[in-house]
């Protein structure tokens, strides 16, 4: 008797998402790992590896494995986003001697701001020259004293630096305008599509400001646009699939806020945080992330703020089954940003809308399996997209998520009108580097897979394989 196969981790790195992706395609074309194996000249164990993120294909496997499932190069386009091989020995040896990686690079909370101005520039700088933390782990256990150290510690004393270059205020309000650049090409396009230039400029411009020489007060203001470049930076690496990473940049972003004293920034940091661990499908810590997101903002001055958290405390809640404290946050959440003055908040949470807070509110009804109050915020979230193409992809795959989930096994699931809903996306979805969106049209197109020989079902999945191909 064949042996179940063990489920997939998409969600944890671009090289799970790989192996999901193909046990996707082999399944629609009813192939056993074993058939598929014989087919592409290679063991069925090897499939099951690669499977599993075990192993990684080679180009030459790859390229068989998508002819023989005529995928349409879906498998070949997704390769490049795997994490590289550890480097050899040999690389290592010609590193330069004064950069080395180190695998708790970025997950500590350094004790002074000297100590997380060398800790989060040699992230940077690991990132960009060597990029073996890529392929770092998110770790459940590291969280813990970022949660304690930023809720019971008081903001340093001594902030100012004397070495390096004078930095002014000039510097600090053109950091702010790149981060907003940043996070608006995030927003758009997802976290693949300027990470790299993010890294870099984070390297090359904001570290030796970081290294220079500023007042207090500049200092202040400085670690507070520095903090959330790293926010920036460590979610796009979360969308794009780089989870380990990603902790590492959040960890030091709300360490840097922490430093500069800016406490909405601090809280909204938390959930980036807090949706991470949600989206790895870690609740516990989720909800932790989010309760401190909350404590944070409820004295941040910043309504919008306040609004967001208690949004993801809402979401977190629904991912462990708790409708009655999903719906209490919620409403908590409609209350705060009822309350909110957008001309008056910061900059960088005026994206919190109704229109937002109706995406979340679809998110949290979602794990709670209330198809019927999806398609009640549906209508709110999914109006003008106003640049959140990636809102719009993962709200629109909630929503054809809600037509196939019958309530007690009730009735029959609409799925026409699943597949409907989500050909109106798949435009958008193949100009995304967001690994969160391809896996949300995954995870439909997975739960699609029993009616394949519904003509819906396979003109959705024809139109998908074109709109890849011409990505």
């Amino acid at each position: 008797m064949a042996q179940a196969e063990r489920e997939l981790t998409p969600y944890t790195s671009p090289s799970h998402f790989f192996g999901a992706e193909l046990r996707h395609w082999r399944r629609m074309r009813a192939l056993s790992q074993a058939q598929l194996g014989s087919q592409v000249f290679c063991s069925g164990h090897l499939i099951g590896r690669i499977e599993k993120a075990e192993r990684r294909a080679t180009p030459d496997l790859v390229a068989r494995l998508d002819t023989v499932l005529s995928t349409g190069g879906a498998l070949a386009r997704l390769l490049p986003t795997a994490e590289p091989r550890p480097a050899a020995p040999a690389d290592t040896a010609s590193a330069d001697a004064d950069d080395p990686v180190v695998p708790e690079e970025g997950l500590g909370w350094c004790p002074t701001p000297a100590a997380t101005v060398a800790s989060v520039t040699g992230l940077w700088r690991a990132d960009m020259r060597r990029r073996s933390v890529i392929g770092s782990a998110w770790l459940a256990f590291a969280l813990a004293e970022p949660i304690g150290r930023w809720l019971l510690d008081s903001v340093d004393g001594d902030v100012q630096s004397a070495d390096g270059r004078r930095v002014g205020q000039a510097d600090v309000d053109a950091l702010w305008t790149m981060c907003g650049s940043f996070a608006d090409a995030d927003r758009q396009l997802g976290g693949g599509y300027a990470r790299g230039t993010l890294i870099h400029f984070a390297d090359q411009v904001m570290a030796p400001l970081l290294e220079g020489a500023y007042t207090e007060s500049v200092g202040r203001r400085l670690f507070a646009a520095a903090a959330r470049l790293c926010d920036i930076a460590g979610f796009m690496c979360f969308d794009s699939g780089h989870q380990g990473l990603g902790q590492r940049y959040l960890i030091q972003a709300l360490r840097m806020a922490k430093i500069s004293g800016d406490v909405a920034l601090g809280a909204h940091i938390l959930v980036d945080m807090a949706m991470q661990a949600h989206h790895l499908r870690q609740p516990h810590q989720a909800v932790a992330l989010s309760e401190a997101g909350v404590t944070t903002a409820r004295r941040s001055g910043s309504a919008s703020t306040l609004a967001r958290c208690h949004a993801m405390h809402s979401r977190a809640l629904a991912s462990q089954g708790d409708a009655r404290g999903s719906d209490e946050a919620l409403n908590r959440a409609e209350w705060a940003l009822d309350h909110a003055a957008p001309d008056d908040e910061p900059v960088w949470i005026r994206f919190f809308t109704a229109q937002q807070l109706a995406a979340e509110s679809m998110y949290a009804a979602a794990d709670l399996g209330r198809g019927e109050h999806v398609r009640r915020h549906a209508a709110t979230a999914l109006g003008a997209v106003g640049g959140m193409q990636r809102r719009h992809v993962l709200a629109t795959a909630t929503l054809a998520g809600s037509y196939l989930s019958v309530p007690g096994g009730r009735g029959e699931a609409d799925v026409d009108q699943a597949c409907r809903v989500l050909d109106d996306v798949l435009p958008t979805v193949g100009s995304l580097t967001s690994v969160r969106a391809l896996t949300a049209v995954n995870d439909i197109r997975i739960r699609l897979a029993p009616y394949a020989a519904r003509p819906s079902v396979q003109r959705l999945e024809q139109a998908l394989r074109h709109s890849a191909a011409t990505a």
